[in-house]
Order: structure tokens, then sequence, then C-alpha cells
């Protein structure tokens, strides 16, 4: 499949929401939920304050990688697309392998 304009635009925004250590922690945090969370679950969770995570969850709402859905007073959280799983267990692997080869070579 060759690459359009438009789908290498997007690709970058995907790319460049998941180059961001503190998104990552929020699509870890989301990754492990059982059940869509609340703004300050997912704060909590990953460890930010809650307009830090705001923001970013903003971000990965723009992008496509979560879903919001107003509950009430709340606005709960959770993943969009099993994309971010399946992308986060690609380069998890990636990572473990290197460290291997890492090791191996410093034997």
């Amino acid at each position: 499949m060759s690459m359009t304009q438009p789908m290498i635009t997007e690709i970058s925004q995907i790319f460049g929401a998941l180059g961001d250590e503190s998104r990552l922690r929020i699509l870890r945090t989301l990754l492990d939920a059982e059940a869509p969370l609340a703004q300050r679950q997912v704060a909590e969770a990953a460890g930010l304050s809650q307009p830090n995570a705001s923001k970013h969850l903003l971000h990965l709402t723009r992008v496509g990688l979560i879903h919001r859905e107003r509950q009430g007073n709340l606005m709960l959280f959770s993943l969009a697309t099993p994309l971010v799983r399946e992308v986060c267990d690609l380069v998890c692997g990636h990572v473990q392998q290197a460290v291997r080869q890492a090791y191996q070579t410093c034997k």
C-alpha cells in the first residue's frame, strides 16, 4: 500500500502522540483498566496532575487513540482502537529483544 500525503500526516500525528512519556503512561493505564476511567482516576494512576492529564487526554482523543464519553458530570476515557495494544505489544517486544541482545553481548 502506498502512503498518500494525508496518510503520512495522520501517521505522523499518531506517532507524535505515542512519542510522549506522559501519554504512554495514560495509555498503559487505560490498557490495564477493566472499564472506562474518569479523568481523576487516569491522572492518579498515571502519576500526573489533573491539568496535565487533561491536556494529554485531549491530545490522545484528537488523534483517535482514546474515546471519551460523558456520563453525568464525569468524562470517562477508554481505548478507541485495538491498535494501541497492538503497537504497545510490538514495541515492548522489540525493546525486550534489544535488551536481551545487549545483555548477551556484555557476557
